[in-house]
């Protein structure tokens, strides 16, 4: 995806911060690329088509942004960056095959980058968001959805029935485990021939202090998240999933 999709987006809410500019090294979309090993000054490595949706809550907060942008990289050993990548090790999700993004636009105002987003108080900004996650989607085809934390599935609910039937109304995910809905398969948003699979993850900067409440068929705590993603992306390169558009 274009960083400059976003110069049509229109205006921003309250304590919203448009981004301008990009990072050039590894970032989450829409700071950065949202490709894994991408560097200045070098051509950017191709969309993993038919890949690996990874779908946070916010980019990061205004302070964070400057500070990644003078950086060139977000910090890859950081505290979202380096669980994660630790956990897609362990499940043989290779980095490559994955775009990291996130289902709100823009950055919190100041130098806070967790808790609530002040955009999600906006319908019209959130249905926005959507609608470019959609794009965003559309572009990609991935086979796997993963969000991040308790805010992105709320979110991303919305676009296909079989995850509004499920996860619109959620509070936790330790709610979606007791209702054995954290993995949905098979999802099908708009325009889009080839279903795909999504699974709910713990945010990997709070990993440490929720994952041990994931509960998963007979397993708990990490080993409960760490099948689940298993599972999850057993269904990428599935010759059920249809054919990847030209």
């Amino acid at each position: 995806m274009r960083n400059d999709a976003l110069s049509q987006f229109g205006e921003y809410p309250a304590g919203v911060i448009p981004i301008h500019g990009r990072i050039q090294g590894t970032a989450f979309f829409p700071g950065g690329s949202g490709l894994w090993a991408t560097h200045a000054r070098q051509p950017l490595p191709p969309m993993p088509i038919s890949g690996v949706m990874v779908l946070g809550h916010n980019f990061d907060s205004e302070a964070g942004f400057a500070d990644s942008l003078a950086q060139g990289i977000e910090r890859i050993n950081g505290p979202t960056w380096g669980p994660l990548r630790k956990l897609f090790g362990s499940a043989g999700i290779p980095m490559g095959r994955c775009f990291f993004t996130n289902a709100f636009v823009g950055l919190k105002a100041g130098s806070d980058a967790t808790g609530a987003f002040p955009g999600a108080r906006d319908r019209d900004f959130v249905r926005r968001c959507q609608a470019f996650l959609l794009e965003q989607i559309r572009a990609q085809w991935p086979q796997l959805v993963l969000t991040l934390g308790i805010h992105a599935p709320k979110i991303l609910a919305p676009l296909a029935a079989e995850l509004a039937s499920v996860w619109s109304d959620t509070t936790s995910l330790r709610e979606l485990d007791k209702r054995g809905v954290a993995l949905v398969s098979p999802v099908h948003f708009p325009d889009m021939s080839q279903p795909v699979t999504v699974a709910a993850l713990t945010h990997p900067s709070k990993r440490w202090l929720n994952v041990g409440q994931r509960v998963y068929r007979d397993k708990s705590g990490d080993a409960a998240e760490l099948d689940l993603l298993k599972d999850a992306h057993a269904c990428v390169d599935s010759s059920c999933l249809g054919d990847v558009p030209a």
